[in-house]
């Protein structure tokens, strides 16, 4: 990512601390603002909460858990082998 304020800085890590995290969180809210105003996080976990309650907040939104399988089935036919 290139950042548009200066063509000599090319990471943030470049820039003062307090800089590169209005940046970082401007990103991160452009990002949240793509996600349907349902299931975006409220303004506290956004600018109060810590990385796990984010975590959190979305995988609850997006019900990633219930989501995931612990097997996997495949039906094959006998006629679909090869002897």
């Amino acid at each position: 990512m290139q950042i548009p304020l200066d063509p000599k800085i090319k990471e943030l890590a470049d820039l003062p601390y307090t800089i590169s995290f209005i940046i970082r969180k401007r990103q991160q809210i452009d990002g949240l603002n793509e996600l349907s105003s349902d299931k975006r996080p409220p303004e506290s976990i956004i600018w109060d909460g810590t990385p796990e309650e984010m975590e959190d907040w979305l995988n609850k939104v997006f019900d990633t858990k219930k989501k995931e399988q612990a097997e996997i089935t495949f039906q094959i036919k006998d006629t679909d082998i090869e002897k």
